[in-house]
Parts: C-alpha cells; sequence; structure tokens
C-alpha cells in the first residue's frame, strides 16, 4: 500500500495491530534510545532494527509489509528532527561547498554537454528539478529515497519524449529512438542537481544510506542512490576551468537580432534538429502565438 501522509500510518498500524496504545508504545521505545550527536549511529540502527523485529507477527503476516511501511513513517517522522541537526552538523562543510559551487554552475548557466552527456540531452528537466527539490521536505528514509527514484525516471521520460518528438518530424522509421544508458544520464543528473538548489544533499544522501534498511535489497533503487551520489560527486570533484564549450544552447532570453536569425535558420533547414533545437523552435512559436494575441487587442 502507499501511504501517503502520517495520519493514514498511524490509522493503519492501529488497525492491523488492533491496538490503540501503538503510538505511546513507540514513544516509550524510542525514550529508551540514545542519539549520537555526530558519529556511531550503528547502535541507533540496531535498536531501530529491533523495534521492526518485534512488529513481525504471524497474526498479520499477510500484511507484514503494510505494517513496516506504517511503522517506518511515524518512527521516522517521530526521530527525524531528532537525527538530521546532528547529521547537518557533520557535513556542514561539505553541504555549504556544494551548494556554493552549484550556485556558480547555476549562474553561469552551465549545460549537461559540458559535463559529458550527449548535447541531445542538454534540455529543460523542469519535473525532475522540481522533484527533487523538495528532497529536504521529507522525514522518512523511504520518502526520500522514493523522491530521487522519481526524479531519476522522470529524467528518462522527458529526455525520450523529446526524442520522440524530434524523431517522429525528422524520421519515417518509429524505431529509431536510441537506448539511454543509465551512464550517459549522471553528466544530466549533475545538472537536475545544480538547478534543485540542494542545501543539505550530503546530509541527505547519509541520512538514506544509514537509516534505509532495504537499500541492498532491490539493485535498482540501490543502482538509483549510487547514480545520484556519483553525480553528486563528481560535481564536487570537477574543475570549472576543465568545461568544455557547449555547442548548442536552450533560449532563455532573446532579441530582435537573435529571432531573425534562428527563425531564417529555421525556415532554410528543418532537418535533422536535435532536442535543443526542438526546444528552441519550441519557444520560437510561444513567442510567435504571444505577439499574435497581443495584436488581438
Amino acid at each position: 500500500m502507499d501511504i501517503k501522509d502520517l495520519k493514514q500510518a498511524e490509522n493503519l498500524l492501529i488497525k492491523l495491530t488492533q491496538n490503540d496504545n501503538i503510538k505511546n508504545i513507540i514513544d516509550s521505545e524510542i525514550e529508551t534510545w540514545d542519539f549520537p550527536d555526530i558519529d556511531n549511529y550503528a547502535e541507533l540502527v540496531s535498536r531501530i532494527h529491533e523495534l521492526f523485529n518485534n512488529f513481525h507477527n504471524e497474526d498479520f503476516q499477510n500484511d507484514q509489509n503494510t505494517v513496516n511501511e506504517a511503522l517506518d513513517w511515524i518512527l521516522f517522522h517521530k526521530i527525524h528532527d531528532i537525527l538530521l541537526p546532528n547529521i547537518k552538523m557533520k557535513f556542514s562543510d561539505e553541504d555549504k561547498n556544494f551548494f556554493e559551487k552549484c550556485k556558480f554552475f547555476s549562474d553561469v548557466q552551465v549545460s549537461a554537454e559540458q559535463f559529458g552527456a550527449d548535447e541531445n540531452y542538454s534540455i529543460p528537466l523542469c519535473a525532475a528539478v522540481v522533484e527533487l527539490s523538495v528532497l529536504d521536505n521529507y522525514k522518512s528514509p523511504a520518502e526520500k529515497i522514493n523522491c530521487l527514484c522519481s526524479t531519476y525516471d522522470l529524467v528518462f521520460a522527458e529526455i525520450k519524449t523529446a526524442m520522440v518528438s524530434v524523431i517522429s518530424q525528422n524520421s519515417e522509421k518509429d524505431n529509431e529512438i536510441p537506448i539511454i544508458d543509465n551512464r550517459d544520464i549522471i553528466p544530466v543528473l549533475m545538472v537536475v542537481i545544480i538547478r534543485s538548489k540542494l542545501v543539505h544533499i550530503f546530509s541527505n544522501l547519509f541520512y538514506i544510506k544509514m537509516f534505509y534498511n532495504k537499500l541492498e535489497e532491490n539493485r535498482i533503487v540501490s543502482d538509483i542512490f549510487k547514480s545520484f551520489e556519483t553525480a553528486t560527486n563528481r560535481l564536487m570533484e570537477i574543475d570549472v576551468k576543465n568545461l568544455q564549450p557547449i555547442t548548442g544552447k536552450i533560449i532563455k532570453s532573446i532579441d530582435l537580432e537573435q529571432y531573425i536569425k534562428i527563425t531564417t535558420c529555421v525556415q532554410e533547414e528543418n532537418v535533422n534538429k536535435t532536442l535543443v533545437d526542438e526546444e528552441n523552435q519550441r519557444v520560437l512559436k510561444l513567442i510567435n502565438q504571444s505577439t499574435s494575441e497581443d495584436e488581438l487587442h
């Protein structure tokens, strides 16, 4: 079951355990835990696993996954605000340096192509950026890893949608959509992370890795998490001087001279367009439409 909020999780756990006092039992257990200041989380992780094991019961074996999911929601909504300040303190320098570096990359409008991606991938990925930008708002590790997975899926979806649009207009073959390799997506993730303006990326990755106990059980989820780790580490290590110049750039603003130049090029050569060309063409259509509407008033 896909739990949407804390109240739903509490009601489910009470219903499945048939215990109206279950929240008080969890609170009493948490009060006995020793929360580490900065390091040594192993004992706390062990206590959390022990609590989950206490909820394994043959009476609700068929609903065990739902019980675990509900317990995860309730537990981490209670301890998140205790854990995260200490974790943020642990990674304060890394998070600060990373945010400042991403702000610089954002200001210079760096593209995925400059990080090594195919020029076709240098398109706006608005849905993915919006999804990732709220990572800090989630409290449980499961919610945070779901946010990373949704972001990853949206990156693929937006690129494939753009590819289909370009290929359908420039090819008679329906099977020419190229396969996007997971390794090719890392530079794109780097740009999505930059644009998401995450303040505590290292803290969040540590929190997920330490407290999401199913990370190694699901290879797909594990690979997605490692992709975000790789993208984050590459951004920290990259030397600005080594960035490659871009071959195509999406229009963010345009003057009359640029407008005439681009529309002339489009009229003369409307084949073999890249995704960047396609996005620029979309912007031009919006400009034309807006201009036409203004003339009607």
